[in-house]
């Protein structure tokens, strides 16, 4: 079973794992140098609809446990079915963007294929160690990780102005409050912490963790698109396809220390093998789950193979983008609906079943 400190920690690394590559960039190129007020927006808005999920979903089963308790086989399936979509297409993408990252930061002579390669081995492997193992590490990393991220806000101080805040407000309202609303997707992860109530050691962590997850989460991706606005001017901010590298090459501490995006990005591959592990061993329990097989672990192979292929179709990283900008902008609906939907259906059963002096029958 879960503690509430593990799962805080898988979540919270989940949530900011993916918003260190290319989130910062999508984010400008919509709202301009005003995305730091839409990000605190965004996080204000996933702390709203995880709220009203919180409001009606009060069961300690996971949404596919719920599917199979109101639909039987066939609803199960579908949900599970869905439920492995959202996160497949949530997580396909760093397939193909990680290694490419990699090599354009640590290791320029090498394919980037075999970078490729020694990612999907990593991550089958971290799954086939499953979620127990996963976990500890993850509660072990994530205090490394959060003091490299201050030392590396701390040191890119001096390269912040406020008169790379402008344009304040972007292109309006229209850009800071609608258009934006499909970065909501950078918190689909939220939909780990409902499949996961069967391995917490209590029900009531759902809600807490959640909240708790945005707030870090939350505040971290506030804190890098904030110091990303400040350090570079409008437009030179939609040119870097990775902001946090670009970033990272701003840190100097004399001569002997003016590579020091290196370290940044080994802590940043630990934490990417461990969220992608964390992804591989949940979508292979979720596809057992809804299809009411016994194991998962032979699944692991399978489920990895396919994440390959999909993540060598696009015929270029920018193609990649591209790919995940489009998805993003409908996967936040699924990722909340889900939940929310079988929450209200689990509620509706219940005052249905409300006997006259208020006690289940």
């Amino acid at each position: 079973m879960l503690t509430k400190k593990q799962l805080n920690s898988m979540l919270i690394n989940a949530v900011t794992a993916k918003m260190l590559i290319t989130f910062p960039h999508n984010i400008i190129v919509v709202c301009k140098n005003a995305a730091w007020i839409s990000s605190i927006y965004i996080v204000l808005l996933a702390a709203l609809l995880f709220g009203l999920i919180c409001m009606v979903y009060s069961s300690d089963k996971n949404v596919i446990e719920l599917a199979e308790k109101y639909g039987g086989k066939p609803l199960r399936t579908f949900t599970g079915l869905a439920v492995f979509a959202v996160l497949f297409l949530n997580f396909f993408s760093q397939i193909r963007i990680f290694p490419e990252a990699i090599r354009l930061v640590l290791l320029q002579t090498s394919y980037v294929e075999l970078i490729g390669l020694l990612l999907a081995v990593g991550l089958v492997l971290g799954a086939y160690c499953g979620l127990g193992a996963v976990a500890r590490l993850q509660e072990l990393f994530l205090p490394i990780a959060g003091i490299v991220f201050a030392l590396f806000i701390l040191f890119l101080i001096p390269t912040v102005t406020n008169d790379n805040i402008f344009p304040l407000l972007g292109d309006g309202a229209q850009s800071l409050f609608i258009d934006n609303i499909s970065f909501l997707s950078v918190f689909t992860d939220l939909l780990l912490l409902n499949l996961l109530l069967p391995y917490m050691e209590n029900a009531k962590d759902y809600k807490r963790s959640g909240f708790k997850v945005i707030a870090i989460g939350g505040a971290v991706i506030v804190i890098i698109v904030t110091t990303y606005c400040l350090s570079y001017p409008y437009p030179v901010t939609e040119k870097y396809l990775m902001p946090v590298y670009q970033l990272e090459r701003l840190i100097r501490l004399g001569n002997f220390f003016s590579r020091l995006e290196a370290v940044f990005q080994f802590i940043w591959s630990i934490s990417i093998l461990l969220y992608g592990s964390l992804y591989i061993f949940m979508m292979s329990e979720v596809w057992r789950s809804g299809f009411g097989l016994k194991q998962s672990q032979p699944l692991i192979l399978p489920v990895t193979a396919i994440m390959i292929g999909a993540s060598v179709i696009p015929d270029s990283l920018a193609g990649m983008v591209n790919w995940e900008t489009q998805i993003n902008k409908w996967l936040y609906i699924p990722a909340f609906a889900i939940p929310l939907i079988f929450g209200i259906t689990d509620k509706l059963f219940h005052v249905k079943h409300l006997s006259k002096d208020g006690e289940l029958k």
